[in-house]
């Protein structure tokens, strides 16, 4: 094996034992050994030309170790920053890896799902524990209407539901769930749309975003389209953000939200 091979394996090696610290795994549990590693404060980090320094989700910076002549780097900080996402899961003390191409897969299954309001195949892809929020505007609150994966397997198409309040005027959303998905959930056909950004905001109007507060550590995919009439100048943009949150090593929806230019 050459130096170069040695090295990547030992790299790699040390991401996923950063990553099972970082994690919070217990070291009490089995299989665990205690080892004597030294933090490198002098190592300097660049991605793509730019300093790097990786960080906890909250911010707190992470420490760089070195262990029996290797450095060691925080999985999740390092491998997210690449675009591949990490959870853990404690009761099989297992490490997941998910790219950016798979949540783009997942988000492109949903929106397909609610194009052709196919909502038991919707249902599959919704989290099991937190269900899924659809927000009638980029400001998610404590209005919009959240539903169950049996709530939407088993969904009434003609009851009314009251999914929030409409921008401006305070009244009530009360939609029938096709007039709700019609009007905002897939307003435009979004399967075609020209800009498509992964857990990056591509375009903002009037209305404050707060998804990393409504949805903190979830990662979404938002389909833009920067307008339709010249005439409007751009005021006519239409975007709809796909919330995930993994959960039992897949990608799960959590959230709909819709965003555009309101009154």
């Amino acid at each position: 094996m050459n130096g170069k091979s040695s090295w990547l394996k030992g790299f790699a090696a040390g991401l996923i034992i950063m990553g099972l610290i970082s994690t919070g795994a217990v070291f009490a549990a089995g299989g665990m050994t205690a080892v004597t590693a030294y933090i490198n404060s002098a190592l300097h980090i660049t991605y793509n030309g730019a300093a790097f320094k990786p960080a906890e989700t909250d911010g707190s910076e992470t420490p760089v170790f070195l262990y029996n002549n290797r450095t060691y780097l925080p999985l999740r900080a390092v491998a997210e920053k690449a675009g591949v996402f990490v959870d853990y899961d404690d009761a099989t003390s297992e490490v997941i890896l998910k790219s950016e191409n798979e949540l783009l897969s997942r988000a492109n299954l949903a929106l397909h799902y609610l194009k052709y309001k196919d909502y038991a195949q919707l249902s599959a892809i919704i989290h099991r524990q937190k269900g899924v929020t659809f927000s009638p505007y980029a400001f998610v609150d404590h209005k919009s209407l959240r539903l169950t994966h049996d709530q939407i397997f088993s969904i009434d198409k003609s009851f009314i539901y009251v999914w929030g309040e409409f921008d401006g005027s305070g009244d009530p959303i009360d939609l029938n769930v096709g007039d709700y998905i019609d009007r905002f959930a897939y307003r435009n056909d979004y399967i075609k749309a020209p800009k498509i950004g992964v857990n990056a905001i591509i375009q903002t109007g009037n209305t404050i975003s707060n998804l990393n507060m409504a949805f903190p550590g979830a990662s979404f995919v938002e389909y833009n389209f920067p307008g339709f009439d010249q005439q409007y100048e751009g005021f006519d943009w239409s975007g709809l953000r796909l919330v995930f949150e993994m959960d039992g090593g897949q990608w799960m929806l959590v959230g709909v939200v819709n965003d555009c230019w309101t009154i």
